[in-house]
């Protein structure tokens, strides 16, 4: 939409604000009390005055720093989720401390208080989220942690709503929900406080899903209190009475709602409680890290416009900072408030600011207020949140994900239902490898190729030479490998030879590694076996483009260098010592070269040159003047890379005529021809020729042809190399 959408009026901008900042209010409360009221329900007052005053602050900072782009920030579900089973552990633990003071009998002892404990272990949480967003955005880090599989990401989410879920029953009636529990929960009492909840939380949830409208989620929170309200007129229930029956979330025992927390928990809180719950605190960072990318990706989508992932997540770090030296909890983009803001048609950043007012109202005036929210509204938008994680990740996603990653989805929240968040995390991270195992072992990381005809060494050999190696195609194995060979891909490779072996036994075995970033301990007990096998068997294992790190791999294993094990610097020149060897074996005789076919009568056109070694016949970049023969010795056809580096492009025989494609196309030479031995060859310039053409057509005619029919072997040898290279 245009930038004119941002001024529709001072009216619109108002009501946007209030209705993003009364959401925000209820979200705050609904979180505090799933933090607090298990922990330290005494104290739930001013943990609501703590997560207030990180909703005002996320609101704000948001609307600041990143309301220019549309966003508008929220506290946030996911890492509060955590939170909680946190909060309660810790929680424990200083208890337990304060048990054993009382019950000592001797001497004095330091009493923390469990309150303080709970807001420290808040504290450390939402400083680190701030901190790792920030690294991660500075050092432009954000798409390391796409890396993690995504059904594994869902798998944790899908915890996380069941978390939420849970959460929302016990707010309710005040009964964890769990199978040793079922008895209480059924029982009437039970029942007629967490069904309305539940009920409230799916009908919140299926007009989200079904209306698809932003005003929805203000509309029906609306309603839900009116009817409250209007049961309470029904029953003729006063307001004390719902206090004291815990249908509010009140009496609070303080009336201020927000006092500096945070700082006397330096002192107050049991640090020792906390840091020893260090794996619950790296668990909450994982998942709000995680859900924070989620929720940028998300944003993209809902303002129709790119974002810089990394500035979003200085932001977003920035603020947490902030808030989590104030006690609040984690906050960043909030999807459903930002489209609510572009639906409306106001200017995000103004909205977000008057947002912020309305929960920093609450704290300043609204004590008597906050504690009149019925129990039934902050569970059933618990409710409402979780079912969002689970039916997101249950059900919608099982008609998109495969099988195998679906179950892994399924895997992980059965764990995190049955035992806990912390072990679902570890079998998460379990199943992240094996996940990674069997997809990398799927892909085809070693592909076998035929050696002979379509694979060959660059050396261009005489006529019988080619033959006697095309029927010979048997006694070389060639397997390209591809990536990082590792134990999923490595038994696969081993029994791949050994199928060759048992059957046919080659004579050479060649492993192409250029491709081959790394290797394991796994691949190189692997190859290890491939060279016992080698031995056993009577063949050559022939290692090809090996890199440094490799062969330094390799030689820790114990595969070097030996009469079995052979390394080569590219495929080119192992093929080059297969191919020699086979000739050397099979004795092939091969007559005194004649040009391959060379016209008769041209010779007398031909001039005899002889070359040191070394000597560099023809330049690159030179024009293409003439044409050779190589009579004897042999030529090697380099370029020079972008690197500067010399790389072989060919190898020539006797018999190979040299520089006829330069001198048809007329384009400069594009390789230096060198002689790698002390070498003859016969030259035929251009002058020649084209006296030829003039003097005796019929030979010039000739020369053409065979000239020709060299250049449409090679053609032919090209196109079935490119071929296989692309199969």
């Amino acid at each position: 939409m245009s930038e004119e959408r941002r001024s529709q009026g001072g009216l619109a901008q108002l009501a946007a604000g209030l209705i993003i900042g009364g959401v925000e209010v209820v979200l705050a409360v609904a979180f505090a009390a799933l933090v607090f009221a298990g922990a330290t329900p005494s104290r739930l007052g001013d943990g609501i005055g703590l997560y207030l005053v990180a909703a005002a602050l996320t609101l704000g900072f948001l609307a600041w720093r990143a309301g220019e782009r549309g966003v508008v920030g929220s506290v946030q579900d996911a890492a509060t989720a955590v939170l909680s089973i946190l909060a309660l552990s810790t929680a424990y633990k200083a208890s337990t401390l304060v048990l054993l003071c009382q019950n000592a009998s001797v001497g004095k002892c330091e009493v923390p208080d469990v309150f303080l404990t709970v807001v420290a272990a808040t504290l450390v949480v939402t400083v680190s989220c701030g901190a790792i967003f920030f690294v991660l955005g500075t050092f432009r880090l954000g798409n390391l942690v796409r890396f993690i599989p995504y059904p594994v990401v869902g798998g944790f989410l899908a915890g996380t709503g069941w978390l939420l879920f849970k959460g929302g029953i016990y707010i309710a009636s005040g009964v964890e929900l769990h199978f040793r529990t079922f008895e209480l929960l059924v029982s009437p009492v039970t029942l007629k406080r967490w069904v309305p909840a539940l009920a409230f939380g799916v009908i919140l949830y299926l007009a989200v899903r079904l209306v698809k409208k932003p005003l929805v989620i203000p509309i029906v929170l609306g309603i839900g209190l009116v009817l409250f309200a209007i049961g309470m007129l029904a029953t003729g229930s006063s307001i004390e009475a719902a206090k004291h029956g815990r249908w509010l979330l009140g009496p609070f025992e303080s009336v201020r709602l927000w006092q500096p927390w945070a700082l006397r928990a330096l002192t107050g809180a049991d640090w020792s409680a906390v840091l020893s719950q260090w794996a619950g605190i790296a668990t909450a960072v994982f998942v709000a890290t995680i859900a924070i990318l989620f929720n940028i990706s998300g944003t993209e989508v809902v303002l129709h416009r790119d974002l810089d992932t990394n500035r979003e997540l200085r932001d977003a770090g920035l603020l947490n900072v902030v808030s989590g030296a104030l006690g609040g909890i984690p906050g960043y983009h909030a999807l459903s408030l930002t489209a609510l803001a572009e639906t409306m048609s106001v200017d995000a950043r103004v909205a977000g600011l008057i947002a912020a007012a309305v929960p920093l109202a609450g704290v300043i005036f609204g004590a008597s207020v906050i504690e009149l929210i019925p129990r039934m509204i902050v569970g059933g938008v618990l409710v409402f949140l979780g079912l969002a994680f689970l039916v997101d990740w249950v059900w919608d996603k099982r008609k998109i994900l495969p099988p195998l990653e679906y179950g892994v989805v399924l895997v992980i929240l059965a764990v995190i239902i049955g035992r806990a968040y912390l072990p679902g995390v570890v079998v998460g991270l379990v199943l992240a490898v094996v996940l990674f195992a069997v997809n990398y072992g799927r892909i085809e990381l070693v592909r076998e190729v035929a050696f002979g005809e379509t694979y060959h060494s660059n050396v261009d050999r005489p006529p019988a030479e080619r033959a006697a190696l095309r029927t010979m195609g048997d006694k070389v194995q060639i397997l390209l490998v591809n990536g990082f060979l590792f134990f999923g891909s490595a038994n696969g490779l081993l029994e791949l030879i050994r199928k060759r072996v048992e059957t046919d036994p080659p004579r050479f075995l060649v492993i192409d590694l250029r491709r081959v970033t790394g290797v394991d301990s796994s691949a190189v007990v692997a190859f290890v076996k491939v060279m016992h096998l080698a031995e056993a068997s009577g063949f050559e294992l022939v290692f090809t483009g090996a890199s440094e790190a490799v062969r330094r791999q390799l030689a820790r294993g114990g595969i070097v260098a030996s009469e079995v094990v052979r390394f080569e610097p590219d495929l080119d020149r192992g093929l080059q010592r297969c191919e020699e060897g086979l000739l050397r074996e099979e004795a092939v005789q091969v007559p005194e070269p004649d040009g391959d076919g060379m016209p008769s009568g041209l010779r007398a056109h031909l001039e005899h040159l002889e070359l040191p070694d070394g000597t560099v016949l023809i330049h690159q970049g030179e024009s293409p003047d003439d044409v050779y023969v190589l009579a004897s010795g042999r030529l090697r056809v380099e370029t020079v890379t972008e690197r500067g580096t010399r790389m072989r492009l060919r190898t020539l025989r006797p018999g190979v005529v040299v520089g006829e494609v330069a001198m048809y196309s007329g384009v400069p030479r594009t390789a230096d021809v060198v002689a790698e031995t002390p070498s003859v060859v016969l030259k035929l310039s251009k002058d020649s020729i084209e006296r030829m053409e003039t003097e005796d057509p019929e030979l010039a005619a000739a020369l053409h042809r065979w000239l020709a029919t060299t250049l449409a072997g090679r053609l032919g040898e090209s196109l079935k190399a490119f071929d296989a290279l692309f199969d």
